[in-house]
């Protein structure tokens, strides 16, 4: 029944992005969830579309809105077998590269909006809360991409079909805000009405949204880590996270979202149903998208048993596996190198992950390690790591022997000069394919893992991995006044507000 929902919804979404309408600007112009839809309806769509929006490929099958994240943080290159585009090569791209980026997220953020102000209308908490929650999720990763975006004004339809644009700072700010008066909601326990299995995401557990929530917020705690000017305001959020009690997501609890993917066309797991047709045959994405050599030597060089989970060894061989870097001029055909793994591509049945539990361990070691919180960092650490070999179907016995090497740095913990950078290199290291919107923001506020590889195509004239995107070709065509206030953005030098 979901999956029903999501299709006919992704349809609808489709061809508003073709037609290149404002319809992130308007509550109801979706047939398929029209006012009468109960919030308790409309909330497994919402879910569903962030995982894919996350994961998946766009609804015209082109790559995936974060894909491209992949190739830049060396986890992917492109086959030999088909040609790239220039300005994919050399990070030269234009205000049409990934529109649906914020097109998707505006249209999914229109569907929690809805659940909000409907649940609120029925005296529905729980569902209210949760839809607080996964609107700060959404305008969070707009800010991270692009900076300052519409927030107070946006949502609005035609009460506002031109909306103003906030600063980023101020829009983090009142997320920390929305996300505590959704969990002030949560907190209220099952009230009127508990979503239960159409909670896709947590099948109504809401002490899991409640560590859902802090976790969230850690994150963006940490995304403004190297800015002095905020040590205040982290400071009193942290006081905040200590006081609810609720602590974070731990090992097991995963925010991933499954609706009943199931092997039937456009029912598949997005992420899966990218890589292969419902007959078991590789799509074409699925030709194109290979392994990059750095992510490739850098599981060998460390002795990482995850190796094997994220790419799949050379055709016709056992333990060969093989990549070419990013933007190489000498691209490898496919039959020389590898597929993307099965720790990634489990099955059509898998769920789409939201924030891994891994993810969650990891960052509360860095917090742990800069004396935010309480625990023992190293003990965080292992636990990260133990918890990324799980959810790629390793084991926790291989990450106990993987982090015990002796002496091997960013592996072992007591080996480690710098435990933040051991830290972030294995949290890139686990993110591989399935949060490369993470890695890249860690690299943009770190600069970490130093050695992820720059484009080696010849025409990159700017040796840097972009800092942001820019603001889509929509956005110039209809609501130019207030995205030209924002003056000229450069994707190298145009800093997110958390960036040093």
């Amino acid at each position: 029944m979901y999956i029903k929902r999501l299709t006919t919804g992704l349809l609808a979404g489709m061809l508003m992005v073709m037609t290149g309408c404002k319809d992130y600007l308007n509550v109801n112009n979706n047939p398929n969830q029209v006012t009468a839809a109960t919030p308790q309806l409309v909330l497994p769509d919402a879910l569903a579309t962030t995982g894919w929006y996350l994961t998946g490929n766009t609804p015209s099958g082109a790559a995936g809105s974060f894909y491209f994240l992949n190739l830049w943080m060396g986890y992917w290159n492109w086959s030999g077998n088909y040609s790239i585009a220039t300005s994919d090569k050399n990070y030269q791209f234009t205000q049409g590269f990934n529109n649906s980026i914020w097109t998707s997220a505006y249209l999914n953020l229109k569907n929690y909006n809805y659940v909000d102000n409907q649940a609120a209308t029925l005296g529905q908490p729980l569902l209210q809360g949760m839809a607080k929650i996964m609107k700060a999720l959404h305008f969070q990763l707009l800010v991270d991409t692009y900076g300052d975006v519409p927030y107070t004004s946006a949502l609005q339809g035609t009460a506002n079909i031109l909306p103003t644009y906030d600063k980023a700072q101020d829009i983090y700010e009142d997320l920390f805000k929305q996300i505590d008066a959704g969990m002030a909601l949560l907190a209220k326990g099952d009230g009127t009405l508990n979503p239960g299995p159409n909670d896709i995401m947590f099948q109504g557990d809401i002490n899991k949204w409640l560590k859902f929530g802090n976790t969230l917020k850690l994150r963006m705690l940490l995304r403004q880590s190297e800015k002095a000017d905020r040590a205040t305001f982290i400071q009193t959020q942290l006081a905040s996270i200590k006081a609810s009690g609720y602590g974070f997501l731990g090992a097991g609890e995963n925010a991933s979202v499954n609706p009943g993917y199931t092997n039937s066309q456009n029912m598949q797991n997005p992420l899966y149903g990218a890589f292969y047709a419902i007959n078991g045959n590789p799509t074409t994405l699925n030709n194109q998208y290979k392994g990059n050599l750095y992510g490739i030597t850098f599981y060998k060089n460390s002795n990482d048993p995850r190796l094997a989970a994220y790419y799949r060894p050379v055709v016709g061989t056992t333990t060969n596996f093989n990549g070419t870097l990013f933007g190489t001029t000498d691209v490898l055909v496919n039959s020389q190198v590898s597929d993307v793994g099965a720790g990634i591509l489990k099955s059509v049945s898998q769920n789409s992950p939201i924030l891994q539990s891994h993810e969650s361990l990891f960052m509360q070691a860095e917090a742990a390690q800069r004396g935010w919180i309480t625990g023992d960092p190293k003990t965080l650490y292992q636990s990260a790591i133990a918890e990324s070999f799980v959810n790629v179907g390793r084991t926790a016995a291989e990450a106990t022997t993987y982090y015990s090497q002796a002496g091997v740095n960013n592996v072992n913990w007591d080996a480690s000069t710098n435990k933040i950078e051991a830290i972030i290199t294995q949290k890139w290291a686990s993110e591989n394919g399935t949060a490369p919107f993470e890695a890249w923001s860690d690299y943009r506020r770190l600069g970490l893992p130093t050695g992820v590889p720059i484009s080696q195509d010849p025409s990159t004239s700017v040796k840097q991995i972009p800092i942001r995107l820019l603001y889509p070709t929509s956005e110039y065509s209809n609501n130019a006044a207030n995205v030209g206030a924002q003056g000229t953005i450069n994707q190298f030098t145009t800093k997110i507000f958390w960036e040093k």
